[in-house]
């Protein structure tokens, strides 16, 4: 079954983050400040971190302004941006323009809970996997190792713990506690730079169980009570070298475990 919900917000974040990476390396710490968008865009982005600050005032926060940015908004800063940066990364520049507006009209269906048509999840989850690969490529030409191993983009969990561009090993700490016989489904994301398969293995430390989907249940035992009970999220190419031992990347979920009461 296609998550395309998922796949949206994925790609959403990877451009967030590659317009980060990029602008700043191009124009300085003081790159929100010398965007090419208006001055009420970005009064606006400031207004909803605000608003989610008094709203969530006891929950982990993102901080970072562009993640209160309309997609739209992504698809502006990079045309109008192209030759800073973004013309290297992404190659025709025509192409990806249309890319971006579809998936900017492909979003309105989906937000307002309309179904989408087979066609039109498949286009998204295709134009999704070619803008990143693209951006994958463009980081790995600065950094050789990601030309050739897949790296964990986004993770999240059921219970609403996310983590997007993490690094190697990175621990997440669960926001909410777990009961024995809870039960939660941890989804993890990725694209191969080479556009060969995948495998993922999400699993509590110990045996690897390698699969084809990116996504299982874990439901917790009496055995994992404690504070620290860690959950292994591994990606792998199908090839027969791997960055690390027999796999590429990981990032582990750490839950704390209460009896039942």
């Amino acid at each position: 079954m296609m998550d395309v919900e998922s796949e949206l917000r994925v790609l959403e974040n990877s451009l967030r983050d590659f317009i980060e990476f990029t602008l700043r390396r191009r124009l300085g710490a003081d790159w929100v400040q010398r965007l090419k968008i208006s001055t009420d865009r970005v009064a606006r982005w400031r207004d909803r971190l605000e608003t989610e600050r008094r709203r969530l005032t006891s929950e982990a926060l993102e901080s970072r302004l562009l993640y209160y940015a309309d997609f739209y908004d992504l698809q502006t800063i990079i045309v109008k941006h192209w030759e800073d940066g973004f013309a290297e990364a992404f190659g025709e520049r025509r192409t990806v323009e249309v890319f971006l507006g579809e998936m900017e009209k492909l979003r309105d269906p989906n937000a307002h809970r309309r179904e989408l048509h087979e066609y039109q999840k498949h286009l998204i989850l295709g134009i999704s996997g070619e803008l990143r690969t693209r951006i994958m490529k463009s980081r790995g030409k600065r950094d050789s190792e990601d030309a050739y191993f897949p790296v964990i983009e986004a993770v999240t969990d059921s219970l609403g713990n996310k983590a997007s561009n993490t690094n190697y090993a990175q621990t997440i700490a669960a926001a909410c506690r777990v009961y024995v016989g809870d039960e939660l489904e941890i989804r993890v994301f990725s694209t191969d730079p080479l556009g060969g398969q995948l495998e993922f293995s999400i699993a509590r430390i110990g045996p690897k169980e390698w699969s084809p989907s990116n996504a299982r249940s874990i439901r917790f035992t009496e055995a994992d009570i404690g504070r620290a009970c860690d959950i292994n999220v591994m990606v792998r190419s199908t090839r027969t070298y791997h960055a690390y031992s027999d796999f590429d990347d990981y990032v582990m979920y750490r839950y704390v475990v209460f009896p039942l009461e």
